[in-house]
């Protein structure tokens, strides 16, 4: 070790913990879609595509769960806001029409 020199830091290495999501959708998708198309054969599936989505479709609290879902859509959060706006509105206008009966 010498004074005029200094010490390298250790390399840091990330390790990916988390799968990526998406891309395994869209493979799996891809996978299914081949298949149905006769290009891969029938005994390729894994396990986890056989099952995927046969819990919801054997009760009934999750069907109606995922049916409002997709009901609500993308557009539910607008709906909600908008909803929120008029009501923040009705109410400043309701206090505002308060005051101005107390005081005058």
């Amino acid at each position: 070790m010498s004074i005029f020199t200094t010490e390298k830091p250790r390399r840091f290495e990330r390790v990916s913990r988390f799968n990526n999501e998406r891309k395994e959708y869209l493979e799996s998708r891809k996978r299914m879609i081949m298949r149905q198309e006769g290009l891969l054969p029938m005994e390729d599936m894994k396990a986890e595509e056989l099952l995927r989505g046969k819990f919801v479709e054997g009760t009934t609290h999750l069907k109606r769960r995922k049916e409002k879902d997709e009901e609500s859509g993308p557009g539910a959060k607008n709906k909600r806001l908008v909803k929120m706006l008029v009501w923040l509105i009705v109410l400043v206008v309701l206090l505002h029409w308060l005051v101005k009966s107390v005081y005058f």
